[in-house]
């Protein structure tokens, strides 16, 4: 092969092989290594690493695939939103057919039944059941008894139907109420009996589902209660259970009286407090206008229940209650009468003989006198019996704040706020004060305060755009194509690049070994300079060209692509070239 060469040098001709390298080149038009015999440089890189470094550069490169699928999907997923709570209460074939003719996508949740669909169709969706969703009514009524029955039915069969429907017309009108969203009634109606002792009071218990964010009131829960004894006889309002949907007991029975108690002295002070709060209302707007004062009432309500009996005494004050006289006299009888005609008579019957002296005269009888008075007086007595009303107003606080007055400048005809005189004010404290029934000794408190208002009630406008729905799904996209260019630029191209590189330094390494093996390769690429200059350096030199033209054009060549050059070696090797 030397022989070959010498002459060509000396004639200024590229070789033979270099000639035939250099056409190939030029007919492919650079260098591609396409031949199915060439070496990938990724894998050469792959394969000079060591079997742990293999594996974790395999497991590396489906952990970060596996990672850019989720996070596509994740910026592909779609918002559901709640469309059905529960499908059992409705028709699920009819409403599941409704959401596919309008091509609706849905989900169904099995454990809990709820029907969801894309925020972005719910309103659709809501606007195609509406029809089927009004109609549907699932508790049976009274009309149970129209349907036909057969010639065996039992009195059993009968009252279970009766019973039933009885339950459902009852469920039916608490159902209407505003607060309740459905209802359910349980009837316990115990068969008559003429035996006294036999004689059961009938049940109910009734179930309420309550809209969310709304509460029974108390008044409500007692109405129906009501409602239902009033519809069943001889039932007493004491068997009638309320339960809610969270398993609260709304029925009195059960709970605490003290909780009872307190619910209702709560109330009373609300409606004492709104009551108080109207008089100050209906006073002050015709004055002020209606969106010119603010007015809040504080009550201060005593509920101590006070039962008073009081016994009074007064000793300065006596008083004669009863007298009782008696007079009794004792008086000696005078000796004899006058003497006289008179007194000589003659004795008249027979009577007890008389005392008489030593002389033989009578003794005069005395005559007793007795007095004797009896005097009972009482001492002043009062006895009073005190029973305080409960729910008393112990204080009362009024607190009143008024705005400013509006008024326009004569010199700059622009609207101002003026605020209230002293005198103003005070009259208007003095109009708060009758309208509440103001108690110094009670020790009331009114104040009324002048202040400038703020704007009125601001209107809401547009959320802002970060707030929007559609916000959020342009940045999930953005992350999502961020993520993906760094995990494809920061972690993938390094790594391949790397393995590529590791080929290259491999396949120049064997191609310089072969050159060395050819003899006289060091002479022909010794020089490491490649000079191409002007726009001839894109074109390969033909026959013609010089030596040292062709010689850095095979550089350039070698440099571009090793691969092939050394497939070309290899070529003119087995040739024999």
């Amino acid at each position: 092969m030397a022989e070959e060469t010498l002459p060509a040098e000396s004639s200024g001709e590229i070789p033979a092989p270099q000639e035939d390298a250099l056409q190939e080149q030029n007919i492919d038009n650079l260098p591609q290594g396409s031949d199915a015999s060439d070496i990938n440089p990724i894998m050469m890189g792959f394969n000079k690493l060591t079997i742990v470094r293999q594996v974790a550069l395999l497991i590396g490169f489906a952990g970060i695939l596996a990672l850019g699928i989720g996070v596509i999907i994740w910026s592909q997923e779609v918002t559901y939103r709640p469309l059905i709570s529960n499908l059992e209460d409705y028709n699920a074939k009819e409403i599941l057919q409704t959401l596919d003719e309008k091509g609706i996508d849905y989900r169904i949740n099995p454990t809990t039944g709820i029907v969801t669909v894309p925020e972005a169709e719910i309103h659709d969706a809501r606007l195609a059941l509406a029809p089927i969703v009004a109609e549907i009514d699932t508790t049976v009524g009274l009309e149970l008894l129209d349907q036909e029955q057969g010639l065996g039915t039992s009195q059993f069969i009968e009252s279970a139907r009766y019973r039933r429907g009885l339950e459902g017309e009852l469920a039916r009108t608490i159902a209407s109420l505003q607060s309740v969203r459905n209802a359910r009634v349980h009837l316990a109606l115990p068969k008559q009996s003429v035996f006294v002792r036999d004689d059961r009071e009938p049940r109910a218990s009734v179930f309420l589902e309550i809209y969310g964010g709304k509460g029974l009131k108390r008044e409500q829960a007692e109405a129906i209660i009501n409602l239902i004894a009033s519809s069943i006889p001889e039932l007493p309002v004491e068997n009638v259970t309320l339960v809610d949907q969270k398993g609260n007991l709304l029925s009195k029975e059960g709970q605490d009286e003290e909780d009872l108690l307190a619910t209702k002295q709560f109330d009373y002070t609300r409606k004492v407090e709104n009551s108080l709060h109207q008089r100050v209302q209906r006073i002050l707007e015709p004055v002020l206008g209606s969106d010119n004062f603010q007015a809040e009432v504080s009550a201060d309500v005593d509920f101590t229940m006070v039962e008073q009996t009081q016994e009074l005494f007064n000793p300065d004050l006596i008083a004669l209650r009863s007298e009782q006289t008696l007079n009794q006299e004792k008086v000696e009888k005078p000796e004899g009468g006058i003497p006289g005609a008179l007194s000589n008579q003659p004795p008249g019957a027979a009577e007890v003989p008389e005392e008489v002296d030593e002389n033989g005269n009578p003794v005069a009888q005395p005559i007793e006198r007795k007095s004797e008075a009896t005097r009972n007086y009482e001492v002043d007595r009062t006895l009073s019996h005190t029973q305080h009303q409960v729910g008393r107003l112990r204080r009362l606080t009024v607190s009143v704040a008024v705005n400013d007055r509006e008024k326009v400048n004569p010199e700059t005809g622009v609207v101002e706020s003026v605020p209230w005189t002293e005198a103003e004010l005070k009259r208007l404290e003095l109009l708060v004060k009758d309208s509440v029934g103001f108690n110094a000794a009670r020790g009331d408190s009114v104040s009324v305060v002048n202040s400038l208002f703020l704007g009125g009630a601001v209107e809401l406008g547009e959320p802002d755009f970060w707030k929007q729905p559609w916000f959020w799904e342009i940045v999930k996209q953005v992350l999502a194509g961020l993520f993906l260019l760094i995990l494809i630029f920061g972690v993938i191209r390094p790594i391949v690049k790397n393995l590529i590189d590791r080929g290259k330094m491999d396949e120049v390494a064997e191609i310089e070994g072969e050159l060395d093996e050819l003899g006289d390769g060091d002479d022909l690429f010794g020089d490491d300079k490649v000079t191409l200059a002007g726009a001839d350096e894109f074109l390969l030199p033909g026959a013609s060209e010089g030596f040292e033209r062709q010689l850095d054009a095979l550089k350039g060549l070698i440099a571009e692509d090793p691969a092939r050059v050394a497939q070309s070696f290899k070529k003119w090797v087995n040739d024999g070239k």
